[in-house]
């Protein structure tokens, strides 16, 4: 006979199948909203070729389309498909909710950084609009972000992280602790933490995709151009989607993957700070003195870059080593 599980009173948790629908309906409507970017944006994409297209040439750029499709396209398809999951009251729905709005959390909160610290100063280096205007700008867009990238994010995030809604998405209030069968490897639903780090892993793997803008990879310091960066960025890539999977199912090789790909890039950055010019090595990258110029113009350019790649770096090997007692040694070695 099995032993009795311990259970809870049915009136322990307010049923949120109501929010969990109000909330999808707000993905869907925000996935929609992305679509019409993409069809914005392709479209004056293709009114700009028009009007700057050389005699022969193509309409519009593969790279730019891809990269619209990428931004756009793909955090719309992801909330639309959470959205139609939160309405049915899916469990990986809410964990999805929960991943995207943490990430959008995050990187709100960046941008915000950025945009306290360097747009009033370049809007001031304009010299085109009135101090009193320009105050306003500044006040609307800060405004804007602190709602749409840190407030509406942090909402998504407490809601789904309740109790009740897991509970209601679950069906029951009896949640099982991960275990380690006798091969090393976990058994039952990943942690959500597990998940977050597969799913950096799958961000990895989208890596490849950089050189649609960049078309060079930096490694301690050197430049690497043309099939040496397709190569290596496909190498890093294929890497990636090894450790995502190997993570996901709990196998201790992809952690340790996932922590080495870590500590390398983080070391490559390190050296690059202590030895490079940020400038000289963005004009072996590719860039044009045009963009330079851009770039020396923002202010605090180069605390903002080291803040924010300093805080990725640090969130993402947190996460890490915390994720490491979901692992066991043995799974690697039987």
């Amino acid at each position: 006979m099995c032993p009795d599980l311990p259970s809870q009173s049915p009136t322990s948790f307010k049923n949120r199948r109501g929010w969990l629908i109000a909330f999808g309906v707000f993905e869907i409507l925000i996935a929609c909203l992305g679509l019409l970017f993409v069809g914005l944006t392709l479209v004056g994409l293709v009114d700009l070729s028009h009007a700057n297209r050389p005699p022969g040439g193509s309409e519009l750029s593969a790279a730019a389309a891809v990269l619209v499709l990428l931004f756009y396209g793909g955090p719309a398809a992801l909330f639309l498909v959470l959205g139609v999951g939160s309405i049915k009251c899916k469990n990986w729905a809410r964990i999805g909710s929960q991943i995207v709005s943490a990430f959008w959390l995050f990187t709100g909160i960046l941008s915000s950084f950025v945009l306290v610290f360097v747009v009033p100063a370049v809007i001031e280096q304009q010299g085109k609009i009135p101090p009193v205007q320009r105050r306003l700008v500044v006040i609307v867009m800060v405004l804007f972000a602190v709602v749409l990238m840190i407030l509406l994010p942090a909402i998504f995030l407490v809601f789904y992280s309740l109790k009740s809604v897991r509970t209601t998405c679950l069906g029951t209030a009896v949640l099982h602790t991960p275990t380690i069968a006798s091969n090393g490897r976990a058994v039952g639903q990943p942690p959500l933490s597990v998940i977050l780090l597969a799913l950096y892993e799958c961000l990895g793997a989208l890596a490849l995709f950089s050189l649609l803008v960049v078309k060079a990879v930096v490694i301690f310091g050197v430049v690497v151009h043309g099939p040496g960066a397709i190569l290596l960025m496909t190498a890093h890539a294929a890497l990636s989607g090894i450790a995502a999977c190997l993570v996901y199912r709990r196998d201790y090789l992809g952690w340790a993957i996932s922590l080495f790909k870590t500590l390398f890039w983080a070391a490559s950055w390190l050296f690059i700070l202590l030895s490079r010019d940020l400038m000289e090595l963005y004009r072996e990258m590719g860039l044009t003195e045009q963009q330079l110029q851009i770039l020396r113009q923002l202010p605090h350019f180069h605390a903002v870059v080291l803040v924010s790649t300093a805080a990725g770096f640090a969130i993402f090997a947190v996460l890490i080593l915390y994720t490491k007692k979901f692992f066991s040694r043995a799974g690697a070695t039987a």
